[in-house]
């Protein structure tokens, strides 16, 4: 006898919609890649012209804040890094004033890049050690701006003290400046140039806001301090008479000896005429320059600005820079212990400046690395999507697999033939029809493209096309037993 047709077997799909997804797996791979890069390309489009005036603004605007060193409290360096922090707030920055000890502390800042700008004057006992300087120098990160003024070597004396040559130092109470500080490498070579051990002296370190209160106290005898003339302490303690400068002896032989170090002089009467001159006589010494550093890789615009804002005559006036008003560029770059800022040396030579301007050169290269940076973070979520969407597709693999594990369960339980066919064959019809929306379910949950290249997905089509025909073959079975069952039984009702 035929077995009846199961009607759930043999229904047909329904036809696609014009929009559906193509049934070729290529086509379908395509289109879906085609649309994944109309988005991203959409997505650069709108955030280019946001991202190129971020870099264009970052690389060529001055720095929010910036952070200058400004020495100990009462000196030039003070003075001079609080007018140019004065010229930048006017430019729109925030300037941050770090009070320091000296140039040697100024070093260590500019290296660690804890501030971005600070003078600093040669330490002539360091680079009379030979080529170790040179070696630091291309090495900590540290970069030359401009010699902004001299810096003079003073010998103060307290008036009443008795001490009318240098000589007249040993055994006496004598400042050596703070061991930090450029002055102190000063103090150190003109004793030994003098001929004086610094055992031979009551060694004191003592910084510029305390030495006016040891001289008034008569607690100190003299102290050497490398600053520029106009610098607050030296007018307070030459112009009030409470101290005298004395003249460096032999001071040409020293020159000849020191190469970093230039000849000084404090004019008769610089700091006061009424009652007496002071000094009275000129003032034979030496001097260095103060020199603006910078970090290697602190912003080119800020240097630009810092360079342009040094070298203007009008700022040159107001504070009193005449070496840098008469040199200019010349003075400015004269002798610089560091290599040049490239940004200061476009300043000094126009010639280095090339067709291209190096911003520009700047922003490209920031525009790249950002492009790179976006690139790289699109292929990790990319794949962080794909792993998402793979865990997805395996979680309703998995859901629909214990559902087909649980119908095979039933199945094989109806063949222990405890049950009589009229019970087995409404149970093998929802198991038939179970199977059937299970296998539709998953064809819907699956793209075509999935369905041909997963292994897993085609395993699992698999499986319910052989349960499916499994449950038929039982289902055709238990009819037939049935149709003999009834046969049987009419055969005997007629005999």
């Amino acid at each position: 006898m035929i077995p009846d047709v199961n009607p759930s077997e043999g229904k047909p799909p329904e036809a696609e919609p014009p929009d559906a997804e193509p049934t070729d797996p290529l086509d379908h791979f395509l289109q879906r890649r085609r649309r994944q890069l109309q988005i991203a390309t959409a997505v650069v489009l709108v955030l280019l012209p946001v991202l190129i005036h971020v870099v264009y603004r970052s690389v060529t605007s001055l720095p929010s804040r910036v952070t200058l060193a400004t020495g100990p409290e009462g000196g030039r360096y003070e003075q001079f890094m609080l007018q140019l922090g004065r010229e930048l707030e006017q430019r729109g920055v925030t300037v941050t004033q770090r009070r320091t000890a000296g140039s040697l502390e100024h070093l260590e800042l500019l290296r660690s890049g804890q501030v971005d700008l600070a003078l600093y004057q040669a330490n002539p006992v360091q680079e009379s050690t030979g080529s170790d300087r040179q070696e630091n120098a291309g090495s900590n990160r540290v970069a030359f701006v401009a010699n902004v003024y001299s810096e003079v070597a003073h010998l103060l004396v307290r008036s009443d003290a008795g001490i009318s040559t240098p000589a007249d130092l040993a055994g006496r109470r004598v400042s050596l400046a703070p061991e930090e500080s450029g002055d102190h490498g000063m103090a150190r070579m003109l004793l030994d140039h003098f001929g004086i051990a610094t055992a031979d002296v009551k060694a004191e370190f003592i910084d510029y806001l305390e030495l006016e209160d040891r001289f008034e106290a008569r607690t100190l005898d003299a102290a050497f301090i490398v600053v520029g003339l106009d610098a607050p302490v030296l007018q307070s303690l030459v112009g009030s008479g409470r101290c005298r400068l004395l003249s460096i002896p032999h001071r040409d032989a020293l020159l000849r000896r020191q190469p970093l170090i230039a000849g000084g002089t404090v004019p008769s009467g610089y700091f006061g005429v009424s009652p007496s001159p002071r000094p009275e006589q000129q003032v034979e010494t030496v001097s260095v320059h103060a020199q603006l550093l910078t970090g290697q890789e602190i912003s080119g615009v800020l240097v630009k600005a810092v360079t342009e804002i040094v070298l203007d005559p009008g700022f040159q006036k107001t504070h009193r820079l005449g070496e840098l008003l008469a040199g200019q560029a010349e003075f400015a770059r004269q002798q610089p212990e560091f290599t040049i800022h490239p940004a200061a040396m476009r300043i000094y030579d126009p010639k280095l400046r090339t067709l291209i301007d190096p911003a520009l050169v700047d922003i490209t290269e920031g525009l790249r690395s950002l492009i790179a940076s976006l690139l790289i973070a699109g292929v990790v979520a990319w794949r962080w999507w794909k792993r998402r969407q793979e865990y997805n597709e395996a979680h309703r693999l998995e859901i629909h697999v214990e559902a087909l594990e649980e119908i095979e369960q039933r199945q094989l339980e109806l063949d222990s033939g405890r049950m009589t066919a009229e019970h087995d064959i409404p149970e093998l019809q929802r198991m038939l029809d179970q199977v059937t929306k299970l296998r539709w379910r998953a064809l819907e949950d699956f793209s075509v493209h999935e369905q041909m290249e997963d292994a897993a997905v085609r395993t699992f089509l698999n499986v319910c096309n052989a349960l499916s025909s499994k449950i038929n073959a039982k289902l055709s079975r238990a009819r037939l037993d049935l149709r003999f069952d009834e046969l049987v039984k009419r055969d005997r009702e007629s005999s």
